[in-house]
């Protein structure tokens, strides 16, 4: 289960009840920990009645916003956080309730990151904790900005079928960073004898994997093969100096990036200035 605000612990459902007084408890208890519609659901309630009886002892709710214009033109912000959703997001949506949700998942140690990527969304709706998993989670619920993801190609369920989009050639490196910040692995490998650095990239869209590889060989000229690793995952490697080829391309100039993938890479490139 996730509840929001960090920091706050998190509270097991009471069990129904049908008394108005004991469900305006419950929301007093509940308010700000869990969503409306998560009360709702518990309560057994339709969303405006849990509202209008929030309202009564005090507890307003306040909708939440995203700046569903984000994805509407290309820039270093907009093509990165694409990467990053594309490799570890996901959309989903219930026409029937006209519900519509991006979610961005990431573990404890990157909870900064996620914080970074929620306020270049512009989002005001504060990250969800998950004590079972020790993960954090960024929603946003609004359909224009998901229907324009899904015009991108994040479409619902889309791990193993996800093609490579179109991005302009001006930004696919930060495309390309997002890509790695959200399932890659960058990292400087330190043995004594021939050390190297090398950039990972998984999908489990074999089709993904090969349109990468393609765009990177054609606009930077550095190649590679995809193989398959272990049950629908497949697998890019850059190694050595194809992979700090990479990475001074994908890095340079960079305003937004996850540090500690960054870091591996800076230590590479000491590394190889010290010994020439």
């Amino acid at each position: 289960m996730f509840a929001p605000n960090i920091g706050k612990e998190y509270i097991e459902p009471a069990e129904h009840s049908v008394c108005k007084s004991d469900c305006q408890d419950f929301i007093r208890d509940k308010f700000g920990l869990i969503s409306q519609r998560e009360m709702a659901r518990r309560l057994g309630l339709g969303k405006t009645t849990v509202n209008r009886w929030a309202e009564e002892i005090g507890c307003k709710f306040v909708k939440n916003s995203v700046d569903d214009a984000f994805f509407d033109s290309w820039s270093e912000e907009s093509a990165y956080v694409f990467g990053f959703i594309i490799s570890d997001g996901n959309v989903c949506w219930n026409p029937r309730k006209s519900y519509w949700t991006l979610t961005i998942t990431a573990s404890e140690k990157d909870v900064s990151h996620l914080e970074k990527l929620r306020s270049l969304l512009d989002s005001t709706k504060p990250l969800l904790y998950s004590l079972e998993t020790k993960s954090y989670r960024l929603m946003a619920t609004n359909k224009r900005l998901c229907k324009k993801l899904m015009h991108l190609g994040v479409l619902p369920r889309k791990s193993l079928t996800v093609r490579f989009p179109k991005i302009p050639k001006a930004f696919l490196k930060d495309f390309l960073r997002g890509v790695i910040d959200g399932d890659g692995n960058v990292r400087y490998v330190k043995r004594k004898r021939s050390p190297y650095f090398e950039i990972t990239i998984a999908s489990g869209s074999k089709e993904f994997c090969e349109g990468l590889i393609a765009a990177i060989k054609r606009n930077y000229g550095i190649p590679a093969n995809v193989r398959r690793a272990h049950g629908h995952t497949y697998v890019v490697q850059y190694c050595c100096s194809r992979g700090e080829k990479l990475a001074e391309i994908i890095y340079s100039n960079a305003t937004v990036f996850l540090e500690r993938k960054y870091v591996a890479f800076d230590e590479a490139k000491k590394k190889r200035c010290k010994h020439g």
